[in-house]
């Protein structure tokens, strides 16, 4: 009489270990969190040592603010390269074109360009740069109308390559040309001087993908950690202090101070300045073309009006 064997019951696959993803979480938090507070306190304190400021709480929401926006500006042209370099299409011809160095400078200066036009006017409280008329914003967009016409032309065979090459030079060389001049030489920044802060570090980002076996040692880590630190200096001296506080930037705030009656400094007056940090001790403040920051007593303030408005805040007129 034959037995039955008994049934094997195969073990099933469970699922990932609930408590295994939620450690994984804690630690990418945790870690995220100290690369957004280590690049905030660089960028703060960049920023706030050309003023003589000293004293600083690593524990202000703006210091997560100002590593975020740091973070934010670096990664995405890190990501565009990185999109660029894994682009594939069906068509050989297609792929082809896309590869292309002219191709890929154009489209690259055009990111950059837009992403330029969506900061500048809403992240960013620039001054307008002074000095001899330059390109608009309207001229920079017909210049890469134009360019684009011609970089996609190169996808014919009989189409000349070189004129898509000067095309994609024309446009990236305008750019970068009314960048350097708004930042460096009129000191007023606009949507090119955005765009060249993209520009540069797409260019780095493309730089450490495809040529760290280059001859200048790009990828060695050494000059990579130091071209990091000056990516650092450079957000915090050039970009970092015109970012509206409202999205938790540097820029100075604009307010009229009112002195106590008993005030050591001017008993009982006012005085517009701009604010440019708060902490618990008193104010620092910047008015006129000073370079360094003033530190005001939180007790021989009075009142502080948050605007640069002369008539005075509501409770003053009112009797």
């Amino acid at each position: 009489m034959a037995t039955e064997e008994p049934a094997v019951v195969e073990p099933t696959h469970s699922g990932p270990d609930a408590g295994k993803v939620v450690d994984l979480i804690v630690k990418a938090t945790v870690v995220l969190a100290a690369i957004l507070y280590g690049f905030g306190f660089l960028v703060i304190s960049f920023h706030q040592y050309s003023y003589g400021l000293t004293e600083m709480n690593l524990l202000r929401p703006k210091v997560l603010a100002a590593g975020i926006w740091f973070l934010c500006f670096t990664a995405v042209p890190f990501v565009l390269v990185l999109e660029a370099r894994t682009i594939k299409s069906s068509s050989p011809e297609l792929e082809n074109w896309l590869r292309r160095r002219s191709t890929a400078f154009y489209f690259d200066a055009v990111s950059c360009f837009w992403l330029g036009v969506i900061f500048a006017g809403s992240v960013f409280d620039f001054q307008t740069a002074t000095g001899p008329p330059r390109p608009s914003t309207g001229t920079i967009i017909i210049v890469m109308m134009v360019s684009g016409a011609l970089v996609l032309a190169d996808r014919w065979r009989r189409f000349p390559h070189w004129l898509a090459v000067l095309a994609s030079l024309a446009f990236g060389g305008l750019l970068l040309h009314c960048g350097i001049r708004d930042m460096f030489f009129f000191h007023g920044e606009s949507v090119a001087s955005v765009a060249l802060w993209f520009f540069g570090v797409s260019f780095f980002a493309y730089s450490e993908m495809n040529g760290r076996s280059w001859r200048f040692g790009i990828g060695n880590w050494k000059q990579s950690l130091a071209l990091s630190i000056t990516a650092v200096a450079g957000f915090a001296g050039l970009y970092y202090p015109h970012i509206k506080p409202s999205w938790g930037g540097g820029a100075p705030i604009p307010a009229t101070i009112y002195f106590a009656k008993d005030s050591l400094v001017l008993p009982g007056r006012s005085v517009s300045a701009n604010i440019l940090d708060e902490v618990d001790s008193g104010f620092y403040i910047i008015g006129g073309n000073d370079k360094k920051a003033t530190f005001i007593p939180r007790c021989e303030v009075a009142l502080v009006y948050y605007t640069d408005d002369a008539s005075g805040p509501f409770v003053l007129k009112t009797k």
